[in-house]
């Protein structure tokens, strides 16, 4: 039959009885052969969703979002000196029209850029959590806005500052899939004016409880599953289960904790020296008295990390605040 004719009546309706024909007869097989049917059943397909990420994949991100949960809260913890708990809570692909509309209007939406990740993603903070960090740097106890509104220029350019710090630790947490190298593009009010994908787009949501003073809210990150499957992050090849039979490295596993240690905030003590005192003499101290210890008034003194000696320090000045010079570590 020649190809560019078109197709009469009775030829379509040869073809759809025969698709009836196969439909009750169930899967047709070539004679003495076990393989595959020669008539193939039909398989639903959303094209919505065309764009999916692999198990192996879903499970690298979600160790991944763990582990910026924890150094996110310890890096925002010691930027604004107070306690702060961030959790993971799940990793769900969406389509990024279904993002826009899962978050508040207005937002926090910084957009950023990845490299080597193409095109960009969105950290989304509450508005609740953002006008927290702004009270905070501004000297007060962490209150908010009474109601909705979008951040005005100032407050954006002290959200940045935890913004930044939060990129940073996203890129520590990455580091097992792929060197980021996140940069801050711009602070917006609604995920709609990131406009970073199409609304039908496939995107990868993770998303965070946030916990700070009385406030309990949320965050989250977006980026475009396409950007992550053409990175091959999380991706598993035949090197890699090699890789994976092998002991591990104790060099590289050394480096790895040094480099999830290295936020973690740790107390550092200045003794200025010790007296022995009987107990009836403590009770009996009053204003003025004198306390002699048993280090000489131009001697070193002791800086201990946690309760562990380890280094012989000087007393100076730096500005306004007192400080030590470090001579050398205790022998």
């Amino acid at each position: 039959m020649n190809s560019e004719a078109p197709v009469t009546e009775e030829e379509l309706a040869s073809l759809l009885a025969s698709l009836s024909a196969a439909q009750r007869e169930g899967p047709r097989r070539a004679p003495g052969h076990q393989g595959k049917p020669l008539v193939h059943e039909a398989r639903v397909h959303d094209f919505a969703r065309s764009e999916t990420l692999s198990a192996s994949s879903v499970q690298a991100l979600q160790s991944a979002y763990t582990a910026f949960a924890r150094g996110s809260a310890a890096a925002l913890s010691s930027y604004l000196h107070v306690p702060l708990e961030t959790s993971f809570l799940s990793l769900d692909q969406l389509t990024y029209d279904q993002f826009v509309r899962s978050v508040p209007d207005p937002t926090v939406a910084a957009v950023f850029r990845a490299d080597p990740l193409a095109g960009s993603g969105i950290l989304e903070l509450n508005p609740a959590v953002a006008f927290w960090i702004v009270d905070r740097l501004l000297g007060g106890s962490g209150a908010i806005a009474d109601g909705p509104r979008p951040l005005t220029e100032i407050e954006k350019a002290l959200v940045e500052g935890a913004i930044s710090r939060m990129l940073s630790e996203l890129a520590a947490s990455w580091r097992d899939l792929v060197h980021l190298e996140p940069a801050l593009v711009e602070i917006l009010d609604s995920a709609e004016a990131a406009d970073i994908a199409r609304p039908t787009d496939a995107a990868a949501v993770a998303s965070f409880e946030v916990k700070v003073g009385d406030i309990t809210s949320t965050a989250s990150i977006c980026l475009p599953v396409i950007s992550l499957k053409l990175a091959r992050v999380g991706a598993r090849g035949p090197e890699d289960a090699q890789h994976r039979d092998q002991p591990p490295d104790p060099a590289s596993t050394r480096a790895g904790l040094v480099r999830a240690l290295e936020h973690v905030p740790i107390t550092c003590t200045v003794r200025l020296g010790t007296a022995l005192v009987p107990a009836a003499e403590l009770a009996a101290l009053e204003r003025g008295d004198v306390i002699c210890l048993d280090n000489h008034a131009r001697g070193d003194l002791l800086m201990l990390v946690g309760d562990v000696p380890k280094f012989r320090c000087h007393p100076t000045s730096s500005g306004r605040q007192l400080a030590v010079r470090l001579r050398g570590a205790v022998s």
